[in-house]
This record gives structure tokens, C-alpha cells and sequence, in this order.
């Protein structure tokens, strides 16, 4: 039980962190942008080997995506949708794990993009 209370406590902490990391990572978007070919990988397979390739203005999905997500699952949100504890804390915490998913995962495709530069 103190794990959930622990969890919903400092969930809109967790979110405003991932609205702030929008700011350096659009810089870094920008910057690649300007920097990269005009065709870049765009989907990667399991072992990290470009399987598709497309325009480099594709960089942009990951800020957009990390500005939205926290946006539409903020704690006012999804306290509205869900009124029990348990489950509330449930979806708070399967969002955390999307959004270290989707950090994880640009870091990967930025540290590819940075070794084509």
C-alpha cells in the first residue's frame, strides 16, 4: 500500500520531468536535423540494423511524442477515468513505463544518428 501511495504522490513530479526533457531534445532534433542526410533510418530491428529508411524530418515524432503523452495522461486526467486507488496507480505506472521505453529508445536512435554525422 505505501508503494502506491508513494507512486501517486509523485507522479505529476515524474510527468513535468518528461514536459521538461521536450526542450533539450528538440534542440538535439534540430541540431541532427540540420546535420544528417536527407535520408535516415527509421525503423531499426532487434539487433539495432536500419530495416527502413525515410525522410529526416521523421526526427521530429519523438518530441511531439514526448509533448503529447504527458499531456493527455496527466494525473487529472487519469484520476478522472479511474477512481480506485489500485487501478489509478496501475495506469500511472504502466505510463512511466512508456515513456522510459520511448527515452530508451530515442537514446538508441539519437546515438545511431550521432555516429552518422
Amino acid at each position: 500500500m505505501k508503494f502506491l501511495l508513494f507512486v501517486d504522490k509523485i507522479y505529476s513530479k515524474i510527468q513535468t520531468f518528461f514536459l521538461l526533457l521536450v526542450i533539450p531534445i528538440t534542440a538535439l532534433s534540430i541540431y541532427l536535423y540540420m546535420k544528417l542526410p536527407s535520408m535516415i533510418p527509421t525503423k531499426f530491428g532487434f539487433d539495432f540494423k536500419p530495416t527502413s529508411w525515410g525522410y529526416k524530418s521523421s526526427i521530429f515524432i519523438f518530441p511531439i511524442v514526448l509533448l503529447i503523452l504527458p499531456l493527455f495522461t496527466s494525473k487529472k486526467i487519469v484520476s478522472s477515468q479511474e477512481k480506485l486507488l489500485t487501478r489509478r496507480v496501475s495506469a500511472e505506472v504502466i505510463i512511466i513505463v512508456v515513456l522510459v521505453i520511448l527515452i530508451l529508445s530515442m537514446i538508441g536512435v539519437y546515438s545511431y544518428y550521432f555516429k552518422m554525422i
